[in-house]
Parts: C-alpha cells; structure tokens; sequence
C-alpha cells in the first residue's frame, strides 16, 4: 500500500490477470471499500481490455477446449469437501463497482432535485413578474384615465365642508356628468365603528340622492377615490352621510361633509 492505497502497477497488473492470486484477493478487498482505488481500478480494467481488442484474435486448436474442461472436472474432483461448504458459507463480497454506482447515482438524484428546485423558483419568479406587471399595467391605465378626467373642461370642482357632526373635516369632488363619473377626497372624518361606514351622495336637481360609493376615513387619506354614477345627471349638491356598514339606497344618517355645485 501506498499513502493507505493501491499502487499504480498492482492495478494495471491485477487488470491484466498477472497479479499473484494472495495479492489480487488483498486488491479486490481494498478497492471493495475505497472509491478512489476502485475507479482507478475501473479504468485499469478498461484500458485493458482495449488492449486485448486490439490484438489480433485467433481461433484455439479443437481440442483446447476438451483439455479445459478436463482440468476443471480434475480441480473439482481433488478440492477438499469442506472448501466448498465454507465458500458456499461465506457471505459474498459486495461488488467494487458499487462503491462507485451508489454515490455517483446519489449525486445525479440530488441534481435533478436541485434543478427541479430551481425551475420550480423560476417559474414562481417569472409568475410574479407577470403579476406585477400587471399590476403595474393597470395603475398606469387608471392613472392616465384620472389625468384625462381632472383635466377635462367638463370636469367641475365641488368643494366639501364639514357640518357641525364633524366640524374640522374637509374634502373635495371633481364631477364629469358627460362621462359620468364622481372623484372625490375627504380629510380629517371621525374614524367610525366596525358597524359604521361613510358613504357619497350626488343630490341631483331632480330625482332622488344617488349614491358614490362607501368609504372609512383612513381610505381618501391614500388618494382619490372613484366611483361611476349616472351620466348627464345634474347635481345640486354633493354630500357624506354616516350609514350601517355596506351602505344603503338612500340616505337615512348624519351628514359630515355637505358642498353645493
């Protein structure tokens, strides 16, 4: 042994069948339990058996194979009896070539796992992106839609102000009758229960109130809101009233914020 391995000679040696047979047993044991000898064992064999292809093959004389066959009847019949139980006894050795086969098929399973692993995070990513792309895709429409309403010259600005049930709020609403559509903001409204919401009312000039949309007071702090009503209706009066949570067809609560158009 060399530095607890095989030398390089024993291995070409044992590959070409020249080892003693006490010292081609230690190699077989060896090479059984460690991979590095065992692969170098393995391309030993290899280049082996290169080398008896590339000799030219010739035919054996007929009677060689009569002459084999008797030698083997002959070791059978002279080998002691209780060889061949104690052979037939002792547990076979493993294969040297697994200690290569299970670790390499080890290593190809764990990056198949981590390949799936990462293609599955890609996927994931790439989902995401979309989603967010999306996202963005839609703000940027609603963006452009608000800009092109506020900067109508059919837009009108209604300003609010707040009644005695809530007297330091503030808000304001931008109305498009021709479009239909009501964007409104309100500042500094009482925050309300769980059971509560507020709720934006169009007072037309004839018919009855129309309802905006419901809302909490922590909801216009974050910008706009919006709602669709009716188009070409002609408001009197823009308000805020305190209704049950989910809001109602008309109005039936205090008012907070009131403005005239």
């Amino acid at each position: 042994m060399t530095n607890g391995h095989i030398p390089e000679e024993d291995l070409e040696l044992y590959a070409l069948g020249s080892l003693p047979e006490g010292d081609s047993a230690a190699v077989q044991a060896h090479a059984s339990a460690c991979t590095a000898c065992a692969s170098k064992l393995s391309e030993a064999l290899g280049r082996a058996a290169l080398l008896a292809l590339s000799v030219p093959q010739q035919t054996p004389p007929p009677a060689a194979k009569e002459k084999l066959f008797a030698r083997i009847a002959a070791a059978r019949e002279v080998r002691p009896s209780g060889t061949g139980m104690a052979q037939q006894a002792k547990r076979p050795a493993r294969p040297w070539w697994n200690w290569v086969l299970v670790p390499a098929s080890l290593a190809l399973a764990l990056i198949c796992l981590l390949l799936s692993w990462q293609n599955r995070k890609l996927v994931d990513e790439l989902q995401s992106a979309r989603l967010a792309a999306l996202s963005m895709e839609r703000d940027k429409q609603r963006f452009e839609e608000l800009a092109r309403i506020l900067a109508s010259p059919d837009t009108v600005t209604v300003k609010l102000v707040g009644t005695d049930d809530a007297p330091r709020a503030t808000g304001f609403v931008k109305y498009n009758g021709r479009l239909g559509v009501v964007l409104y903001s309100a500042e500094q409204l009482p925050s309300l229960p769980a059971q509560k919401t507020y709720q934006m009312w169009l007072v037309p000039t004839n018919g009855a109130p129309i309802s905006a949309g419901i809302f909490q007071s922590e909801d216009s702090v974050h910008g706009l809101l919006s709602a669709q009503v009716p188009a070409n209706a002609t408001p009197k009066a823009f308000a805020v009233t305190v209704e049950p949570a989910g809001g109602v067809p008309q109005p039936s609560g205090p008012k907070v914020l009131l403005g005239a158009s």
